[in-house]
């Protein structure tokens, strides 16, 4: 009896350390989501800035402004956005599972755990790179992604560029987006440009090339935070789901613990009431054999 009440102890004991380590997962992931939302205003301030200036210059190129001088002939590259470390749910397996048979030529991978998880699924990237850990790290890797997607393109080896990532939407969870990169959105161009023409110190075309390397930066750093922010946030849906079964378990091992206990005693009372009582049924029994 002893034993297995020190057992059960010990469960509850381990089960409430786990706990604190869910409930710390939980939160670090809820300040990253707040974190990320914080940050995401000023790239899409940026990005509207990036914009105006494409559509200011233009308007002073000739021809077909906007279009990419490289040929169609290459390939179509895809930069996953997955996960960077676990207990984030399907998170990775979601953005892997919206690759096209076609598509997997070209992968870029963003996402340490993701990238295991591509590879036991045979993705084989050409590139890849750790997500970031805060907002700070999203200009480095948005730089670095934006290298060598222009390095491949100026190389004839891409024509194209998508990106696939989660964007967490309230009520549906992680929504997996596809958001072509580049060439740019056609529909960028058909706005009016606002003020008047800019007076260059580069040549427009050099300019536009500029420019467009900026807004592709600017695409990245909104999907970079967003990817992060629906990481954290199915990681804090997981430690939170992860939390009610410590809770369910606890309270299955409290009932447990109360119910030896009970037992113990209960035996305790019987054992000294039994012994008086074993005492009186012998005294009895040794005088009904003395009046025989």
């Amino acid at each position: 009896m002893t034993e297995r009440l020190q057992d059960i102890t010990d469960q509850i004991s381990h089960t409430v350390q786990l706990d604190g380590i869910v409930n710390s997962m939980r939160a670090l992931a809820a300040l990253r989501v707040r974190q990320a939302r914080e940050a995401l205003p000023a790239t899409e301030a940026y990005a509207a800035t990036v914009r105006e200036a494409l559509l200011r210059v233009l308007p002073l190129l000739p021809g077909e402004a906007g279009r990419s001088r490289h040929g169609k002939n290459g390939g179509v590259g895809i930069i996953l956005f997955c996960a960077e470390q676990g207990f984030a749910g399907l998170f990775s397996e979601h953005i892997l599972e919206a690759v096209k048979a076609n598509e997997k030529e070209n992968i870029f991978l963003v996402g340490a755990r993701g990238a295991t998880i591509a590879r036991s699924r045979g993705f084989s990237p050409v590139w890849s790179a750790s997500a970031i850990q805060q907002p700070a790290g999203m200009s480095d890797l948005a730089d670095a992604i934006t290298s060598e997607i222009f390095h491949q393109v100026i190389t004839g080896k891409l024509f194209s560029i998508i990106a696939i990532f989660c964007h967490w939407k309230p009520g549906q969870g992680a929504v997996v987006m596809r958001k072509p990169l580049f060439p740019l959105d056609p529909a960028l161009f058909k706005t009016s440009p606002s003020g008047l023409p800019p007076i260059l110190n580069l040549s427009p075309q050099k300019l536009l090339e500029d420019l467009t390397a900026d807004y592709l930066f600017s695409q990245l750093c909104q999907i970079i935070l967003h990817s992060f922010a629906a990481e954290n946030e199915a990681r804090s849906e997981r430690m939170t789901a992860a939390h009610q079964e410590i809770e369910r378990r606890l309270s299955d091992l409290e009932q447990k613990r109360r119910t030896i206990r009970q037992e113990g005693i209960t035996s305790e009372i019987i054992e000294l009431v039994s012994g008086p009582t074993l005492a009186r049924l012998k005294k009895f029994s040794e005088q009904d054999g003395s009046a025989c």
